[in-house]
C-alpha cells in the first residue's frame, strides 16, 4: 500500500470516528444544552459566605486593592469585612447592606461601611451563585471592580 493510500485511509477513519463522537449522546464533542442551564436567578441565588478581592483607582489615579469576606442571607441582606489599601494606606473595615438579584442574574448592592461610607455596586451572579462580579457605581471618581467566590 502506498503512502498516499495509507494517509487517505487514516484520514477516512479519523473522519468516521469524529462523526461517531458527534452523534454519540454520552461522548459528544458537540456541546449539548441542558434545561438546567437556563436558570433564573433570585435573591436566594446569592446565599452563603464569599471571599472576594477587588482592585481599581480612587480619585486622582490612586491605585487601590482590597480583600475580604461577606455573608449574604438569600433574603437581600449582606454583611462582611475587608482590608483595603488605597494608595498605600491600609485600613480594615466592616460593612452591612442590602442587595437585589434580578431573574437575568444581574443586580445591585448598597453597602454602608464603618467608618461611614456608602457604596453602590452593579453585580452579576454567575455559576449558579458560586461567583459574583461587581463594579462600583457610586461614589463618583472611583473605578473599582471585585470578584467573589462562595467559600462554604
Amino acid at each position: 500500500m502506498s503512502i498516499k493510500m495509507k494517509v487517505g485511509f487514516a484520514t477516512a477513519i479519523f473522519v468516521v470516528a469524529l462523526t461517531a463522537l458527534a452523534f454519540n449522546r454520552h461522548a459528544s464533542i458537540i456541546p449539548q444544552a441542558h434545561a438546567e442551564e437556563s436558570h433564573a436567578c433570585t435573591n436566594q441565588t446569592l446565599v452563603g459566605r464569599y471571599g472576594f478581592t477587588g482592585e481599581g483607582f480612587f480619585g486622582a489615579p490612586a491605585p487601590a486593592a482590597d480583600v475580604g469576606t461577606f455573608v449574604s442571607d438569600g433574603e437581600g441582606n449582606i454583611s462582611g469585612s475587608d482590608t483595603i489599601n488605597p494608595g498605600g494606606k491600609v485600613t480594615s473595615r466592616t460593612f452591612t447592606g442590602t442587595y437585589n438579584v434580578s431573574s437575568d442574574c444581574t443586580g445591585t448592592v448598597a453597602l454602608l461601611f464603618t467608618p461611614a461610607l456608602a457604596v453602590d455596586l452593579a453585580i452579576v451572579v454567575d455559576d449558579r451563585g458560586r461567583e459574583v462580579r461587581a463594579l462600583q457605581t457610586n461614589p463618583q471618581n472611583v473605578v473599582f471592580t471585585a470578584m467573589a467566590r462562595r467559600v462554604d
